[in-house]
């Protein structure tokens, strides 16, 4: 068995040397180096141009994307905007010592409001850079001032 696989393994082999040394014979010109640099130009040049389409279709997305964050936060303003009516004509039917207190806190959920009203505008006048941070901020505060209300109206509800 060994013989028979070595002789068939010897029989293989020419035939792999002969073309491999048919390969190396080819000499090399300046042709062909030429050939290659082109090449190579046309490829970074290719490689260049993906990147920068990359870079067009990333800053789209993120565009996209920052205007959707700020749609979403004017939207939920705009909600609280429509709680804080609400919790005026609510208010209107609760007993008189209970009157003065939330008053007072939906006038503060109003001022609340204002301030983030104003932030609002700065953040969508922000440069995309910049904008992140100062999203996050407006965010957390009319999550705070939602909770808020949440408690008015929950004080509402008991002092009815």
């Amino acid at each position: 068995m060994k013989i028979f696989t070595k002789k068939y393994g010897y029989f293989l082999l020419i035939p792999f040397l002969a073309i491999a040394l048919a390969g190396c014979n080819k000499a090399l010109t300046k042709q062909d180096v030429e050939d290659e640099l082109q090449d190579a130009r046309e490829e970074t040049k290719e490689a260049q141009e993906e990147v920068r389409e990359a870079i067009e279709v990333r800053e789209e997305y993120y565009e996209n994307f920052r205007e959707t964050k700020m749609d979403e936060l004017e939207s939920r303003s705009k909600d609280i905007d429509k709680r804080i009516r609400d919790l005026k004509k609510t208010s209107r039917n609760v007993n008189e010592s209970a009157q003065a207190d939330i008053e007072s806190a939906i006038g503060e959920l109003e001022e609340e409001k204002g301030d983030v009203n104003d932030r609002l505008q700065e953040v969508r006048s922000m440069t995309k850079e910049d904008w992140t941070t100062s999203y996050e901020e407006v965010n957390d505060a009319i999550a705070r001032i939602e909770a808020e209300i949440d408690r008015v109206a929950d004080s509402i509800g008991n002092n009815e």
